[in-house]
């Protein structure tokens, strides 16, 4: 299977910080468990980031990156049965996408611009990368995706621009982040 980008979507507790220790702690354990699968070597270049919205800092983006779904499987299993309970004293799900790409080829910077949304060719930029959400969606995952999103049916695609450039697409999103942590 080819490489996996996945983006996920989440808001900080009320009462949490992205900068507090306890979180910061545990995000930096989660990391160094994924890349024990994906880049062993901290030389490497990091496939786990955590970002932080400038306009809403209670939004936070982590984008991780995987050579396969079968990596990634095995890898979200320890995740999930290590680390979600502690995650979720920080956080609360909000959406995930997945791209058929490879993280290599976006320019995690330290800030960036996600953009996503409906009818790309309106909206989406050259110096940015990205990639169609091919996450398999079931009927209430979408209702709560369309809470949050404000997006109808169709085919969503996912930019990722360094800097903070873009215009938002009629309908989806635009996150402008900052980086908290990466590994």
């Amino acid at each position: 299977m080819p490489p996996i980008t996945k983006l996920w979507h989440c808001r900080l507790r009320e009462g949490c910080t992205a900068d507090s220790p306890a979180f910061l702690q545990v995000l930096s354990e989660i990391f160094e468990l994924c890349s024990s699968y994906t880049n062993p070597d901290p030389a490497s270049p990091p496939m786990h980031i955590m970002y932080q919205d400038i306009n809403d800092p209670a939004k936070l983006l982590m984008i991780t990156g995987y050579q396969s779904q079968e990596l990634n499987t095995e890898a979200d299993k320890a995740y999930a049965s290590n680390y979600l309970p502690r995650m979720f004293e920080h956080v609360q799900h909000g959406w995930l996408k997945q791209l058929d790409a490879d993280i290599a080829s976006f320019s995690l910077e330290e800030s960036l611009t996600v953009t996503y949304g409906l009818a790309p060719e309106t909206w989406k930029l050259e110096q940015g990368a990205g990639g169609w959400d091919v996450w398999p969606q079931t009927a209430q995952a979408r209702k709560n995706i369309n809470q949050v999103q404000d997006l109808k049916e169709g085919l969503v695609w996912v930019q990722i621009t360094p800097g903070s450039d873009g215009a938002a697409p009629k309908e989806g999103g635009k996150l402008q982040l900052r980086k908290v942590l990466g590994r």
